[in-house]
């Protein structure tokens, strides 16, 4: 110790403990609320007084004190967005750092791949105990890919009488009548919180709030807390979305506005609770809560009353950040946040690399107070079609918002429903004044509509490669949203265009064919092989094969007493015709559904199992898994609960098929026959015990008209353009 002094052994001994300290990976904890509005907060209420804007809720003031004391302790996202306004498909973005037209979570229904990359697989690979407690939602999806901990419940749940089950999908507790979930789903976090902590490990904690969805049940400490309150009336509550007449406006609906505001005023206390713990366990320095919801809520405004619609009641979303050990002061801060930005913050404050392919941006610098070279000046958001509400009053779109206030959008049904937007506070922040057809907008719109059509490539929605040519067809190499409808035309000249086709996006780069359909082909019409068949309780396992005049698609073991599976058609792929352009092949079949949808709504989905040798069919469901590359999804939603319940004719017509046909002739040159196509129609999730189910009639059926069949479509060659131009519309010509 010969020339230190005690003050040096103390300054070495505590520098030490805060490398140890820094060394130390910290804890993340992320609490999401289901469809909260961007400004229900006694906080945000507080702000909005002050900020030359209506403040619809202020009696929020003071009852809300934890959220209040989040925002006011950490970084306040004034300006934070969601990318797609309803919970799965922002719940996915969340997750994987993409957008929903590319990891393909368009609606509510579909769940998350168990394979998907999320920033929960990346932490749990890299040491980090990770715990999911509450909603997850992605219809009734029982895993929760990335997480070991699990405390949860299928679908939305109930406030009250809620089954939680683990990630195995083994029940834990049913809760009783006076127990709040969102309480309860606190308590799994807090014991975790406990557990990792007296452990030692890092851990990452999700908890999900049921928390303010429908049916706004609150606990009963905050049941009548705003009784007699009114929301204040806002300039917007008669100015309905275009395309549709909606005749009451409830806006200030008061009994389902107190509840849905009591719902809140509940989770506040789960919040301080969550925030009490860690400061008793003495670790809220290396602990970074991040706050946000999924997307947000009308009460009232354009005479709507849920999400979905493209206005800034829907898609802005609270956004809060706390991180003592980074954060140099707490502050609003108005750069543009995202939901999309979740995974990449996750992972950069976990100290991992960011994937390349996510899309979102890390919020780190901002929550550092570093100096920004660049930030993002707008973003591109979207609504597609929803099949569990088939006529909602928010029509599919995609849009642009610009850190300047402008907002375009674009309506896939009707190009003249387009909507322009300027609003800044002092101009247009109700979203009353449509600037669409304002000739003195003119070059903002311009502007807007090219920064639009660069985003949509940038993204990936809408993506051109250029032309591919065989001896007898050009072909266009394109990447479209997946889920989302495209028309493509072709022109010779740049000026008169000709219609192709209109397609559906898979999310990947597809070659589309540029031949327009012709009057002068013909049909090969090839029937369904006698040997088709459903496959029974396919995801336990063991398949059981069965044939009929009627193909079942449902439930394993229903209340009805019929029993439901996959259907598989088999057909045997015709000899190709060379000297004729194949334009297009179409699955023809006769389907009804069965009994009226109940709560638990799914699909069936459409996909190829591959091309073989023979028509046996597969004895275990193993054998055709997603871990199968031949699996290709050919039409997500091909029959839905809205599908008639009488024997109705449906008909595919996608490119996906005919260029895995075309795929399948050009590298068997010489085929002559032989080769079997395996089209697998099967619900897009476990439909459990749900009596709803489909009917398909099969090859064995004794109406001849309803067997199905696969119809290829060919055309004369026409000699080849000298030039030829296409483009891409997003949704209907």
């Amino acid at each position: 110790m010969k020339g230190f002094t005690l003050y040096s052994i103390i300054s070495i001994t505590c520098l030490a403990h805060a490398l140890i300290a820094n060394a130390t990976p910290p804890n993340i904890i992320v609490i999401i609320s289901d469809d909260q509005r961007w400004d229900a907060t006694g906080y945000m209420q507080s702000r909005l007084a002050t900020d030359e804007r209506i403040a619809r809720f202020p009696w929020l003031i003071g009852t809300t004190p934890n959220l209040d004391r989040l925002s006011s302790e950490g970084i306040h996202f004034d300006n934070a967005f969601t990318v797609f306004s309803t919970c799965s498909p922002s719940r996915a973005t969340m997750l994987t750092g993409l957008y929903p037209h590319l990891h393909g979570i368009t609606d509510n229904q579909t769940p998350l791949p168990a394979d998907s990359v999320t920033y929960a697989s990346l932490l749990k690979n890299n040491g980090y105990a990770t715990g999911y407690f509450g909603k997850w939602h992605h219809g009734r999806q029982t895993d929760r890919p990335g997480f070991d901990n699990v405390a949860t419940f299928h679908g939305q749940g109930s406030y009250f009488e809620t089954e939680f089950y683990n990630g195995n999908d083994v029940l834990i507790r049913e809760t009783g009548p006076n127990e709040w979930v969102d309480d309860v789903s606190t308590d799994y976090a807090i014991n975790f919180i406990n557990q990792k902590t007296n452990e030692g490990i890092p851990f990452l904690l999700v908890l999900g709030f049921k928390t303010p969805h429908q049916p706004f049940d609150p606990p009963s400490r905050t049941t009548s807390i705003y009784d007699g309150e009114s929301a204040r009336d806002v300039p917007n509550l008669n100015s309905p979305p275009p395309g549709q007449i909606i005749n009451e406006n409830s806006s200030n609906y008061a009994v389902p506005l107190r509840k849905y505001m009591s719902t809140i005023a509940g989770i506040d206390n789960c919040v301080g609770r969550v925030m009490d713990q860690l400061e008793s366990l003495n670790i809220v320095n290396n602990t970074a809560i991040i706050y946000l919801s999924d997307n947000g809520f009308f009460r009232g405004e354009h005479k709507l009353g849920d999400k979905r619609a493209p206005y800034e009641e829907s898609i802005r979303i609270p956004f809060i950040i706390k991180y003592p050990n980074e954060q140099i002061s707490p502050t609003n801060v108005s750069q543009i946040a995202l939901n999309l930005d979740l995974a990449p913050t996750i992972l950069d404050i976990a100290g991992l690399s960011i994937p390349e392919n996510m899309q979102g941006l890390s919020l780190l610098p901002i929550i550092k107070n570093e100096v920004l070279n660049t930030w993002r000046n707008y973003f591109f958001y979207q609504y597609n079609h929803d099949p569990e509400f088939p006529v909602a009053k928010a029509r599919p779109y995609i849009a642009l918002r610009h850190e300047n206030g402008l907002k375009i959008i674009e309506y896939e049904e009707n190009k003249s429903w387009s909507e322009f937007f300027d609003t800044e506070i002092s101009t247009d922040p109700y979203e009353i004044n449509n600037l669409f057809t304002n000739s003195e907008m003119s070059d903002q719109k311009e502007q807007m509509q090219n920064i639009l059509l660069q985003e949509m490539a940038s993204t990936g929605f809408l993506k051109t490669e250029g032309i591919s040519s065989t001896d007898t067809e050009n072909f266009a190499k394109i990447s479209l949203g997946k889920n989302y409808n495209f028309s493509i035309l072709t022109s010779s000249d740049l000026n008169t265009w000709s219609y192709v086709d209109q397609v559906q996006g898979n999310g990947s780069l597809t070659n589309y064919s540029l031949t327009s359909p012709t009057n002068n082909g013909f049909q090969i019409i090839v029937n369904g092989n006698s040997n088709d068949y459903g496959i029974i309780n396919s995801n336990f396992g063991t398949a059981q094969n069965f044939q009929g005049e009627e193909l079942i698609i449902g439930a394993p073991n229903p209340w009805d007493g019929v029993t439901g599976g996959d259907v598989i058609f088999i057909f045997e792929i015709p000899v190709e015709e060379v000297d004729f352009n194949l334009n297009k092949i179409e699955l023809e079949f006769t389907a009804r559904r069965k009994w009226i949808p109940s709560s638990i709504l799914w699909n069936a989905n459409l996909e190829t199992l591959g091309i073989y040798n023979n028509t046996n069919p597969f004895s275990t469901y193993s054998q055709y898994t997603l871990n199968n590359p031949n699996i290709i999804m050919l039409e997500e939603a091909i029959l839905t609960p809205s599908f008639p319940n009488v024997d109705t004719l449906v008909q595919s017509n996608n490119n996906i098929l005919i260029n895995y046909i075309k795929d399948f002739y050009t590298n068997n040159q010489n085929y002559a026959g032989g080769k079997y196509i395996f089209l697998r129609i099967s619900a897009d999730r476990d439909p459990e015990t749900q009596a709803y189910k489909f009917y398909l009639q099969s090859s064995n059926t004794s109406q001849q008209a309803n067997k199905p069949k696969l119809k290829f479509y060919y055309n004369e060659i026409s000699e080849k353009p000298d030039e030829l131009f296409y483009k891409v519309i997003y949704g209907q010509n």
